[in-house]
């Protein structure tokens, strides 16, 4: 059998799979996302408390926040593109655009000079508290983010400005 035909017959045979996901979630957080979600603010209360309780240096810890900020908001862009995959009907506008806005947000916070990446992530941080509440009502992303979401974010707003307000 001829390569063309063996691949029309396999695009053919995909086209017929379909899968029904049905699941039931609450608003309650779940350890794992309470865990991870709350761990990937904690190199911003590390530096923030290295700063200004214990001397360190503040132009290198701020840089340190902006390499940390930038690589979540990035990662962030890449869940809310994965998530949209799952969205019954396909990826909303709003989606795309949500993903697409983290994702330049995170490139701009990596080569932006200091004191404006850590604006631009502080930003970055409380558009997302405020979208995340918004499409956990839509289904686009998990429940519970909708209570994660504002307190975390916050967190990171508070602990990115007291690196920025020292550098």
């Amino acid at each position: 059998m001829r390569r063309s035909a063996i691949l029309r017959r396999l695009i053919e045979r995909m086209k017929q799979i379909r899968r029904h996901i049905q699941l039931t979630e609450t608003a309650r957080i779940p350890w794992d996302g309470f865990i991870l979600g709350w761990a990937a603010m904690l190199p911003f209360a590390v530096l923030a408390a290295g700063i200004w309780l214990f001397g360190l240096d503040p132009e290198p810890a701020a840089a340190l926040a902006q390499l940390w900020g930038g690589a979540l908001l990035l990662f962030f862009s890449g869940v809310r593109r994965g998530l949209s995959f799952r969205t019954k009907g396909g990826p909303t506008l709003r989606q795309l655009a949500s993903f697409a806005l983290l994702f330049c947000a995170g490139l701009l916070v990596l080569i932006s000079p200091l004191g404006i990446a850590l604006g631009i992530l502080a930003g970055a941080f409380a558009a997302l508290a405020w979208e995340d509440v918004s499409a956990a009502s839509r289904a686009e992303v998990p429940l519970y983010f909708r209570n994660l979401r504002p307190t975390q974010m916050l967190f990171g707003i508070v602990t990115v400005f007291l690196c920025w307000l020292a550098a």
